[in-house]
């Protein structure tokens, strides 16, 4: 999917997937609140969603560059 054809708001699985990271991976960032973690949003009782742009924005700040001045 491309970002501008994606939802608001994704699931877990989704979110794994769009960060090729595993679903296990996700729950354990929540589970033990790491601070390190991509942002979720709680919706209800338990209801987790990862607003995608947020999603987006963590992933672009991990990223590594070499050489850069």
């Amino acid at each position: 999917m491309q970002p501008e054809t994606l939802p608001l708001y994704v699931d877990t699985p989704t979110a794994a997937g769009l960060l090729g990271l595993s679903r296990s991976s996700l729950e354990k960032y929540r589970h033990y609140h790491d601070p390190e973690g991509p942002p979720f949003v709680v919706f209800g009782r338990g209801s987790i969603r990862y607003h995608v742009p947020s999603l987006l924005d963590w992933a672009a700040g991990r990223t590594v560059r070499y050489g850069a001045a």
